[in-house]
C-alpha cells in the first residue's frame, strides 16, 4: 500500500491498530492536504485499506449545487488506486433499481445499512449486492454523511477480508462519520460556488471572480467580438404562452447558442430577457482561440433542428436576429460595492447592440459590422447597406452573414 507520509501513521497496518483519535488525526490530515474531493478520497481510501478494517472499495455520494446533476458520485477500488467520478442528471432519482439501493435507504430513513455476510445473503433486486458477491466482497456498510446545511449524503465501505469487518473497528469508523462530512462539506462547498458562479457569470467570469477579483472598477481592455441575439416577435410569442411554456421556450432558444458561443472561444455574459451577450476576446490570458464564425455555423444548425421538432409538432418557427462587432472593450466588474455585474462595456459594445436592430429593420438574421468583416474575413458575406444608428457618431457599413459560413 501507498505510504501516504502522515506522522500519525504507524509504519504497519498492524500497529496502527483501530485508535479513533490516531485515525481522526490522519484522516484530517490527509483531507486539508488534498486539492479537491477526489483526491481527498483517494486518500482516504488508501489509510481505511492499510487500517485492520482492510477496506478495498470506498464510495461517496453527494448532493451537488448543479442545474444539470443530482448527485455526484466517487468509487475508489484498492485494486486500481484511483477514483471514478459520475455525475448524474436530475429526473433519475426513481430510476430502475433506485428504490431497492443502499443509498436509497440512508436518504429515506436518515440510518445506516449493513450487509454483514454478502458472500451468503441470497440475491435480491438490489444488482450492488450480487455485483459485490461476486466479486469476492465479504461485508458492506453504508452511513449517512451529513452536511451543515442538512443535507444527507452517503459513503460505504466494503472488504474482503474473511470474516468482514471486525465489530471493534466498525464502532471507531461509525465516530468518524461527523469528520468524514466535515471533510468532504468543504470540497463540496468550494465545487458548489464555483458551480454557481459559473451558472450566473459564466465560466472565465466565474473563474476571476473565484480568484478574488472583485474589486468595483477592476477591469482590462480587451480586443473581443461583441455578440448580441434577440428573438424576433418575441413579445407577440409570450403573449399566446403561459409563463411557464415563455420559459420552456427561452431555454430551447438559449440552448441554441450558449454551447456553440462557449465551445468557440466565446463567454456569455448575460440574459437580457430574450436577448444574449456575449463576447469572443482575442486577447484575452487563458481563454481560448475565438472562433466566432464556426459558433454561429453551429448556432444556426442548432436552430434549424429546433424549428424542424417546432414544426412537427404543429407549433410557430423561431426567427432571431444576430449582430456581430469587433473592437475594444473593458471587461471587468461594473456596478457598486454592494452589487457588482462582471461584464463588458464601451463603443463597441453600444454598436454591437444597435446593430441588432437593424436585423429587424433588414429582415435578416445574421448581421456582421465592417469591423468584423475586415478582422475575420468570412467568406460568405454580402454588404447590404450602411447606417446612422442612434448615438453612435459614425455610420456603420452593414453586412448580412450566410447561415451556412464556414
Amino acid at each position: 500500500m501507498t505510504d501516504l507520509n502522515c506522522q500519525h501513521t504507524a509504519k504497519t497496518p498492524d500497529e496502527f491498530g483501530c485508535d479513533t483519535g490516531q485515525l481522526a488525526l490522519c484522516l484530517a490530515e490527509h483531507g486539508a492536504s488534498s486539492e479537491d474531493a477526489q483526491a481527498a478520497i483517494r486518500k482516504f481510501g488508501q489509510l481505511l485499506s492499510a487500517a485492520p478494517l482492510r477496506v478495498e472499495r470506498l464510495f461517496v455520494s453527494v448532493q451537488p449545487l448543479h442545474p444539470d446533476f443530482r448527485a455526484r458520485t466517487y468509487l475508489w477500488l484498492a485494486k486500481d488506486d484511483r477514483v471514478r467520478v459520475i455525475e448524474w442528471p436530475h429526473g433519475l432519482k426513481n430510476r430502475q433499481g433506485y428504490r431497492s439501493s443502499p443509498d436509497h435507504h440512508v436518504h429515506t430513513t436518515g440510518t445506516e445499512l449493513r450487509v454483514p455476510d454478502l458472500q451468503n445473503t441470497p440475491p435480491s433486486r438490489c444488482n450492488l449486492y450480487d455485483e459485490l458477491r461476486l466479486d469476492g466482497f465479504t461485508d458492506y456498510l453504508i452511513i449517512p454523511l451529513r452536511f451543515s446545511g442538512g443535507t444527507i449524503n452517503t459513503l460505504s465501505i466494503a472488504t474482503r477480508q474473511p470474516g468482514g469487518f471486525s465489530k471493534g473497528c466498525l464502532v471507531a469508523f461509525r465516530r468518524l462519520a461527523d469528520l468524514l462530512a466535515a471533510l468532504l462539506e468543504r470540497f463540496v462547498a468550494v465545487e458548489n460556488l464555483d458551480t454557481a458562479l459559473r451558472t450566473y457569470l459564466g465560466r472565465h467570469a466565474g473563474s476571476q471572480v473565484m480568484r478574488g477579483e472583485i474589486r468595483l472598477g477592476e477591469g482590462q481592455l480587451v480586443e473581443a467580438v461583441v455578440l448580441f441575439a434577440d428573438l424576433h416577435d418575441f413579445s407577440s410569442l409570450s403573449a399566446q404562452l403561459k409563463p411557464a411554456e415563455t420559459v420552456s421556450l427561452l431555454n430551447s432558444y438559449f440552448d441554441c447558442l450558449v454551447a456553440p458561443i462557449e465551445e468557440n472561444g466565446g463567454h456569455i455574459l448575460k440574459f437580457i430577457g430574450d436577448a444574449v451577450l456575449a463576447f469572443f476576446p482575442v486577447n484575452l490570458p487563458g481563454s481560448p482561440e475565438p472562433r466566432p464564425q464556426e459558433a454561429i455555423a453551429a448556432i444556426s444548425q442548432r436552430l434549424n433542428m429546433l424549428n424542424s421538432a417546432r414544426m412537427e409538432a404543429g407549433e410557430k418557427a423561431l426567427q432571431h436576429g444576430l449582430c456581430l462587432h469587433f473592437g475594444e472593450v473593458l471587461y471587468g466588474n461594473i456596478g457598486s460595492s454592494e452589487r457588482l455585474d462582471f461584464t463588458i462595456i464601451g463603443d463597441a459594445v453600444n454598436v454591437a447592440s444597435r446593430c441588432l436592430e437593424e436585423t429587424h429593420a433588414f429582415g435578416v438574421e445574421y448581421l456582421a459590422t465592417e469591423g468584423f468583416v475586415t478582422r475575420f474575413s468570412p467568406e460568405n458575406s454580402s454588404h447590404i447597406g450602411t447606417r446612422k444608428l442612434k448615438g453612435i457618431t459614425s455610420p456603420v457599413s452593414l453586412h448580412e452573414l450566410c447561415p451556412n459560413l464556414t
